[in-house]
């Protein structure tokens, strides 16, 4: 799995760089809007799903289906999301160019998401970490071919043209499989135990984490293209490819971190074990940031310069910034998923709301266009890191699972 889902983060950056040479500079800063907009959407609003589906199924009997309420919620999360891309739909058309396309492709991204992340979940909780990581992988290799067909056969295709080309390979890599898991299932097998309230509840307090997180980390390139100036547009369209570069580790590592959701469940059943996990990824976190900010500085531009072309580079400082962020922000998943594990879905939603207040903070104090996005998005990071080192350092250990149904010899069912 981790093979295929560091191929998907290549394959995701060779798309990346396909758009970003088809396009003006301007037309691919508001490709990246949507970028990081789809983003938002889907792993902000429906991830919540897939993490507690991964928990839930992965202590249940095997073959158990998705536990009750699930479509319940993944359709309240579908309606929400639709409902408020609606009501910002005049703010985002124009700050996606006036380009109407955008608003139609995000809407049709959570129609399709609903699917995406339902699959996902239900392969975790049965643990099929292979076929997860494929299914990822195809993601990405359809978007990469429908781009280069897209170059191909309308070389004079618009921005949000290539919007469509990431909506038809998430489609055509998730909902097939979803309907044949679904129908498998469906021959006997019984839900795994929980209540729908229980699981909205839990549902509710990721997705509160999630959406943070995800603004927390793409709502910079939104913002830079909404609020660049007369004559910025070059400069916001640099952000968003530098900005992109910077994020492979992250590309890599939010698919990542659902996959983790079984492992981090063991672990975080022993206090020790738990408070020893936190320590090692404080204690790495401290030598990679030491020499992100190095490498930012004096490889970072002719990397940007090799991928996307040298008209996307931005200084060194202001990527060694980013390259910063970006290390933060990989600790702070690992710590976020171990209190997932843990069931602290309470805290999660704090630890990332401090982190996304904090980058507020800044963003708003900081006056240069890109210093206030690159170190919103490092201080947001670093801030929500300590407070969920601080809290799995000096919380307990996980709470007891619930317990999964076992037969019922008298009637040859399953029973709570």
């Amino acid at each position: 799995m981790a093979v295929c889902i560091v191929g998907s983060g290549v394959l995701t950056y060779a798309y990346l760089a396909v758009v970003a040479r088809a396009l003006p500079t301007a037309g691919y800063g508001w490709f990246g809007s949507f970028w990081s907009l789809a983003l938002v959407i889907g792993f902000g609003v429906f991830s919540p799903v897939e993490l507690e589906l991964a928990r839930v199924l992965s202590a249940a009997r095997p073959g158990s289906r998705a536990p009750a309420g699930t479509r319940r919620a993944l359709a309240g999360l579908w309606a929400a999301a639709v409902a408020v891309l609606l009501a910002l739909s005049p703010v985002l058309v124009a700050g996606l160019g006036g380009d109407r396309g955008f608003l139609l492709a995000l809407l049709v991204v959570c129609t399709v998401s609903t699917g995406q992340f339902a699959l996902r979940g239900l392969l975790l909780g049965a643990g099929r970490l292979g076929t997860h990581g494929v299914v990822l992988l195809v993601d990405s290799g359809l978007r990469l071919l429908l781009a280069h067909l897209l170059t191909v056969v309308a070389p004079g295709a618009s921005a949000s043209d290539f919007a469509w080309t990431l909506v038809a390979a998430m489609a055509l890599a998730h909902l097939p499989l979803l309907g044949w898991t679904v129908l498998r299932r469906r021959g006997g097998a019984a839900p795994a135990p929980g209540r729908p309230r229980k699981l909205g509840a839990a549902v509710g307090h990721l997705l509160v984490g999630s959406l943070c997180a995800q603004v927390l980390l793409n709502a910079a390139p939104v913002l830079i293209t909404t609020l660049a100036a007369r004559g910025q547009d070059d400069v916001a369209a640099q952000f968003v490819a530098s900005y992109t570069l910077v994020r492979l580790p992250l590309f890599v590592a939010v698919p990542l971190q659902s996959a983790l959701i079984p492992v981090l469940t063991a672990v975080g059943a022993d206090r020790r074990r738990l408070r020893a996990l936190v320590v090692r990824v404080l204690v790495v976190l401290g030598a990679g940031g030491l020499l992100a900010l190095p490498v930012g500085a004096f490889l970072g531009p002719p990397v940007v310069s090799l991928v996307f072309g040298a008209r996307y580079a931005l200084p060194g400082a202001e990527i060694a910034v980013l390259a910063l962020g970006s290390v933060l922000h990989l600790g702070l998943l690992v710590t976020s998923q171990a209190l997932v594990a843990s069931a602290r879905h309470r805290q999660v939603a704090l630890v990332w709301s401090a982190g996304l207040a904090a980058a507020a903070v800044v963003f708003l104090a900081v006056p240069d266009l890109v210093t206030r996005a690159a170190a919103g998005f490092a201080v947001g990071s670093g801030t929500a890191l300590v407070l969920a080192a601080a809290l799995l350092l000096t919380g307990g250990a996980t709470a007891p699972a619930e317990p999964a149904p076992v037969p019922d010899p008298a009637r040859g069912v399953p029973r709570a």
